[in-house]
């Protein structure tokens, strides 16, 4: 079963004489407010707790609150091994082969805070199934991206420069020369991430690109329910689709199909996505979280988006296999 959760519109960065402004909506030179100075991004290393930043595609602003090292498969890639999944998808998982190292690359991936004036329809977020395994809790403006995607600037506003419930919970103030600020963390957030660990996690990203459709994959165990006649495992993910086409598109449709432990499958069809048939110009993207939910602690899931391009051409773009599997999370 799937159900809608989250989704994330991005808005537009404009840049006048290396000062960082951020507008939405109209295009009016009074409503560009100066959030920072860009500098320059790191090719190696990652980003400290504290880094400012705007996505570079979602085009949000936002701070880093922790770096994880992920393995990113990419189903495009000559070392990625082809038979993976088409033993995944016939149900042979006992016949699936290991995936060796050469068939994956290990990048930075960020989980981060969003600035709540840059998604004001619809916060992106993250959902934990409660110690009690009863009730979900979810925790708004979390987001997850990639080194690559993250352009760094200092802050040079005297006011807070994220907008969030959890920045000045999170995060610290220390001023520097020239009036720079920096921002460290605080004990709240080491604890949040020591309670939390196993399901802030993100261990692997899955990208497969189809027709200049590239779409990424990243999934999070949420835990179990105890529901008779058998538990209820969870599973949280988030998908971000670019269009690196020629034309404008248009997402009419899904198609999931999803494989649980006991040799379950289920297809679901549905029109679009979260309720929208979101329009993504060229170079754009579209971001977006749901649920799901398997009576066995493994499985896993693949699909297809519809989509009618500008020009009233359909095209169909593949939603890359991912594992959903229960192991290390503490309960």
């Amino acid at each position: 079963m799937l159900s809608n959760v989250r989704r994330t519109q991005h808005h537009v960065t404009k840049l006048f004489s290396h000062v960082l402004s951020v507008r939405s909506h109209t295009v009016r030179a009074d409503d560009l407010t100066e959030v920072g100075r860009f500098t320059r991004p790191k090719s190696s290393g990652n980003y400290s707790c504290g880094q400012l930043f705007i996505h570079k595609k979602l085009h949000y602003r936002g701070v880093v609150l922790f770096p994880w090292v992920t393995r990113v498969f990419n189903r495009n890639s000559k070392t990625f091994p082809s038979q993976f999944d088409v033993k995944l998808k016939a149900g042979d998982t006992e016949e699936v082969p290991e995936l060796p190292r050469e068939s994956y690359k290990t990048d930075i991936c960020y989980q981060v805070l969003v600035d709540n004036r840059d998604s004001p329809n619809h916060k992106q977020g993250i959902m934990f199934l409660g110690s009690d395994q009863r009730k979900f809790y979810t925790i708004p403006g979390i987001d997850y991206i990639l080194h690559d995607n993250l352009l760094p600037y200092e802050d040079t506003s005297p006011s807070q420069p994220i907008q969030h419930d959890l920045f000045p919970k999170f995060l610290e103030k220390k001023s520097g020369p020239g009036g720079i600020a920096s921002y460290y963390s605080t004990d709240m957030l080491h604890k949040f991430h020591e309670d939390n660990f196993d399901r802030l996690r993100l261990k692997d990203v899955h990208v497969q690109t189809t027709a200049g459709i590239r779409v990424f994959v990243c999934t999070f165990y949420m835990g179990s329910k105890t529901e008779a006649p058998t538990d209820q495992h969870w599973w949280r993910y988030t998908i971000m689709i670019e269009n690196l086409g020629d034309v404008a598109v248009q997402l009419r449709e899904r198609t999931w199909c999803i494989y649980s432990e006991n040799d379950y499958r289920e297809t679901i069809t549905g029109t679009g996505v979260v309720g929208q048939e979101p329009i993504i110009p060229v170079g754009g993207c579209f971001q977006y979280s749901s649920m799901i939910n398997l009576r066995s602690p493994t499985g896993h899931m693949w699909g297809t988006y519809l989509f009618e391009r500008e020009d009233k051409k359909l095209c169909n773009a593949s939603i890359p296999p991912s594992l959903l599997e229960s192991q290390g999370l503490s309960t």
